[in-house]
């Protein structure tokens, strides 16, 4: 992803206070409310810090931006810049944590040569709804980085988002204003295409035993190939799984191969599969993804118009093409069914109708069970 600085972040607007605590039954009047509910920001504004996170990884010393956003009571503030370029008006810069909690822990994962704020207005709507949010940027694969793809990077995603919530729930460094303001039990996670990836890994999915060996044997040229060795096959067939993560929400997601059908079937945790049909990687990767997950707990929702940034905040700016959704409706859409699911894995609210299909959000928007 390219960023140029033309390019206006599209946000969802602020809205009137919903309640006072994060979200739960008590706030939904009956199913027909909760996607009024989930439409709406929630009872808090969204504070907004960036950091800096430390960690020795398997490649040794590794250093991350790191932004993190929170329930805050302040209604006024300084206007951030995410990425130190691209402005928002939906969250205010080092604002005061509101009281209330222990909140909801939700990770963030960006796509290849994204950056850690890239979904800046979905981290500001769970904010807003009671969540804390922790993103990292992917050192040596953000938009500032080139464009080539090591074999490490495929291993080295996974451990900085369980580094991301080892320094929150730590209170790391300058990430000491959250201490007491984090329920460690309840971890959920999203992550955008090379995130999505991501998140298979982290959610139990194993790699390709084939694929493995064409890597090792010189067969294979690609990416993901490119530095493997004995060694470092030997770690990703470990698996990379993070059991404190409950539930996942993967938007426009690729790599399929990685795993494959069977590697994909040994997902243990639900996720919330979010795909455009104007993606490229839909009718591709996306399809395989879906018919290796697909049933159980986990759930599809395709949107109608919905390309691959539309789960971004650069909807229609970094794509644009014939039948493209409006970006606000694409946030909407996200926004509902990606805040749902996680507030319903957390035992939060009930949207079990939302999941079941009885009830619908656009009618841009497909639910496949």
């Amino acid at each position: 992803m390219r960023v140029l600085s033309c390019l206006i972040l599209l946000t969802a607007c602020a809205g009137d206070k919903v309640s006072s605590d994060t979200a739960d039954s008590s706030e939904v009047d009956g199913i027909d409310d909760i996607v009024g509910f989930l439409t709406e920001p929630g009872s808090y504004s969204a504070g907004y810090r960036v950091t800096e996170v430390t960690y020795e990884s398997t490649e040794g010393s590794r250093s991350l931006r790191f932004g993190v956003w929170y329930p805050t009571d302040d209604t006024e503030g300084e206007l951030p810049r995410y990425n130190n370029l691209v402005p928002t008006d939906s969250a205010f810069l080092d604002a005061t944590v509101a009281e209330g909690g222990p909140w909801p822990l939700h990770v963030y994962s960006h796509g290849h040569q994204g950056y850690a704020e890239a979904s800046g207005f979905f981290m500001e709507h769970l904010a807003s709804h009671g969540f804390v949010v922790a993103a990292p940027d992917h050192t040596g694969n953000t938009t500032l980085d080139g464009g080539e793809r090591l074999t490490e990077i495929y291993y080295l995603r996974t451990e900085d988002i369980g580094a991301a919530i080892d320094a929150v729930l730590e209170g790391a460094g300058e990430l000491d204003f959250l201490e007491g303001a984090v329920d460690g039990a309840d971890i959920s996670a999203s992550g955008h295409s090379f995130g999505g990836y991501t998140l298979h890994a982290l959610a139990g999915a194993q790699y390709d035993e084939a694929l493995m060996a064409q890597c090792l044997d010189g067969s294979d040229a690609s990416a993901y190939c490119s530095t493997m060795d004995d060694a470092k096959a030997t770690h990703l067939q470990g698996g990379l799984s993070d059991d404190r993560i409950h539930s996942f929400v993967t938007m426009a997601p690729g790599d399929f191969r990685l795993f494959g059908a069977a590697g994909l079937a040994q997902v243990d945790r639900p996720i919330l599969h979010m795909t455009g049909d104007l993606d490229p990687n839909t009718g591709t990767d996306s399809d395989d993804i879906w018919a290796a997950l697909g049933g159980g707990e986990h759930r599809r929702v395709d949107i109608t118009g919905g390309g691959h940034q539309t789960f971004t905040d650069f909807s229609g700016t970094l794509e644009n093409m014939d039948g493209l959704i409006d970006a606000e409706t694409g946030f909407v859409i996200v926004n509902v069914y990606a805040t749902g699911w996680l507030l319903h894995h957390g035992g939060h609210i009930d949207a079990s109708a939302l999941f079941d299909g009885t009830l619908a959000v656009d009618d841009a928007a497909t639910l496949m069970q």
